[in-house]
């Protein structure tokens, strides 16, 4: 066991040295540009189509109504119940709602980058094509998310920390009426099905728990809805079927995307 983690980290160093090379260059800045330019993308969208903020509360009372009329306005009750039984997992739900989020998929975007570049493609793919769908969404239909709704909800990453997070500084870079679908939860299950299948023995089980955990964080620091992370897992699905189809019919991103055709080599 502890030769075969030696030789992997070094076949990923020896392919560390090997990435700036002339002919990588244009790769590199492809992946580059594509980050930031979605991300642009995403600052654009705020406000694009609803300039007013009215409208995301107007779309989270819908929201909020609908989930009523299905028994599932659950958020509330598991919020309160926390905040008054078990206050220190509140505190870590609201850190792992930041650091297991951007922080953990950019590390592992470049591990993957570095050491399995073909399975780096793939699950790539799955992600922008997942975000394209998003930020359709964000822009014609802006949900603020619960804790912008004072009757119900409590903001408890600024109530309890870290609230730098949520502070004007932070919000400056985000999305803040983005809550439908949930991004962090439809991410999080693409992970978590790259860790069921490339992970091996118990390890396999970070496939549920990443996921689980995320889902319960979104909703219980009054970020996302439940139905926020239903369209966000059918999103998921959705895009790992795009690729699917794509790597199997070649239908339309072989033509412009680099190496979209690839299949993902399993560890």
């Amino acid at each position: 066991m502890k030769g075969s983690i030696s030789g992997s980290l070094s076949s990923g160093m020896d392919k560390l040295l090997l990435l700036p090379v002339p002919r990588d260059w244009w790769g590199h800045i492809f992946e580059l540009a594509l980050y930031i330019g979605l991300y642009l993308v995403y600052l654009l969208s705020r406000g694009l189509v609803f300039p007013d903020a009215s409208e995301a509360l107007r779309n989270a009372e819908r929201i909020i109504s609908l989930e009523k009329s299905l028994g599932l306005f659950w958020e509330p009750a598991w919020q309160t119940w926390a905040i008054e039984n078990a206050k220190a997992l509140v505190i870590f739900l609201n850190w792992a709602y930041i650091v297991t989020y951007f922080p953990m998929i950019l590390a592992l975007a470049l591990v993957l980058y570095i050491v399995n570049r073909r399975l780096y493609y793939y699950y790539r793919n799955v992600i922008v094509i997942n975000l394209i769908f998003a930020l359709l969404i964000f822009t014609l239909f802006p949900v603020a998310p619960p804790l912008k709704v004072l009757a119900y909800f409590l903001d408890t990453i600024q109530s309890f920390g870290p609230s730098f997070y949520g502070g004007p500084e932070v919000a400056a870079y985000r999305n803040t009426d983005a809550a439908m679908p949930s991004q962090h939860f439809s991410w999080t299950v693409i992970l978590g099905v790259l860790y069921l299948r490339t992970l091996k023995g118990k390890f396999k089980l970070l496939g549920f728990i990443y996921p689980t955990m995320t889902f319960f964080a979104i909703t219980i620091t009054g970020n996302h809805y439940i139905l926020d992370a239903i369209v966000g897992g059918i999103t998921a699905v959705v895009s790992f079927a795009i690729v699917e189809l794509e790597i199997r019919h070649g239908l339309f991103l072989r033509r412009w995307w680099p190496r979209s055709g690839s299949r993902p080599v399993s560890g």
